[in-house]
């Protein structure tokens, strides 16, 4: 489980030894990241969670209107899936110092100096991946057995996802007429981002008969953000792609949600947000 508080000092604490910003950032925190297979197993989690997800969304809405034809259609849609796993990581070193020379005491001369420094490097992974609907569908008493023995580093993996709430809205709305189900422009899209940041700052101070050190600001500081973004569309599958694609509105929207959730995050980091 994510324990911000109770992982604040690890999360720092390893960071600054590290040397934030110097390197590629781990994708799993400190201290369960640093190797290869740790952060590909949480990567797969990730993966087999929102498989899972879409598995019990699908059953569930499918199962609900049994002996009912409102939610067939579903067998003749896919979905497509993009995972976008994003780290940030920032050090700063601001050590500051005030030199007092050799003076009678109503001397008021002193000489000051700070240094400031700072890494900052950030991580891009994405993943996208398909299903067809009728591939997604577990039967009339079907339910995902999740992997308890997962890592659980990630809020896509906790939460709910309410994928179940988005798609069985969508499907009142053909069992009411409001939406036409076999229609050439449907489209539902579905996007969930979480955005987790940790930072602290470490400042010892000394002072001597002529010199203080880091008696303001901090002298090391570390920040790291995670962002994991998951985009799902469900669209009609093109039959004239053998059913193996979205119909070409389904595959827009889906690539426009990716870039538009990538502007938005351009500017946020340009605005320093």
């Amino acid at each position: 489980m994510l324990r911000p508080g109770a992982n604040l000092i690890s999360l720092v604490a390893g960071c600054v030894l590290a040397g934030c910003g110097l390197r590629v950032p781990e994708i799993r925190d400190f201290p369960n990241g640093g190797s290869y297979a740790s952060n590909n197993a949480l990567v797969q989690a990730i993966v087999r969670s929102v498989h899972c997800e879409l598995e019990d969304a699908v059953t569930r809405v499918i199962n609900a209107r049994a002996g009912s034809s409102d939610a067939l259609f579903l067998r003749k849609w896919g979905a497509q899936v993009a995972l976008t796993i994003q780290l940030e990581e920032k050090s700063t070193a601001n050590p500051t110092a005030v030199w007092f020379p050799p003076s009678p005491p109503s001397s008021i001369f002193s000489l000051s100096g700070a240094f400031n420094g700072s890494a900052d490097a950030t991580r891009v992974d994405k993943v996208n991946f398909y299903y067809k609907v009728s591939e997604l569908y577990l039967g009339p008493n079907g339910r995902c057995e999740r992997d308890t023995t997962a890592p659980t580093d990630s809020l896509l993996i906790q939460s709910d996802l309410k994928l179940a709430e988005w798609l069985d809205a969508m499907v009142n709305g053909v069992a009411t007429g409001q939406i036409t189900s076999v229609a050439k422009q449907n489209v539902l899209s579905h996007q969930v981002t979480f955005e987790i940041d940790t930072s602290g700052s470490i400042t010892p101070a000394w002072k001597l008969v002529r010199a203080t050190f880091n008696q303001s600001g901090n002298l090391l500081s570390a920040l790291r953000n995670r962002k994991h973004d998951l985009v799902v569309t469900f669209a009609p599958l093109d039959k004239t792609q053998s059913g193996n694609f979205l119909i070409p509105i389904g595959e827009s929207t889906h690539i426009a949600s990716q870039l538009t959730s990538g502007i938005t995050t351009g500017f946020k980091s340009a605005l320093g947000q």
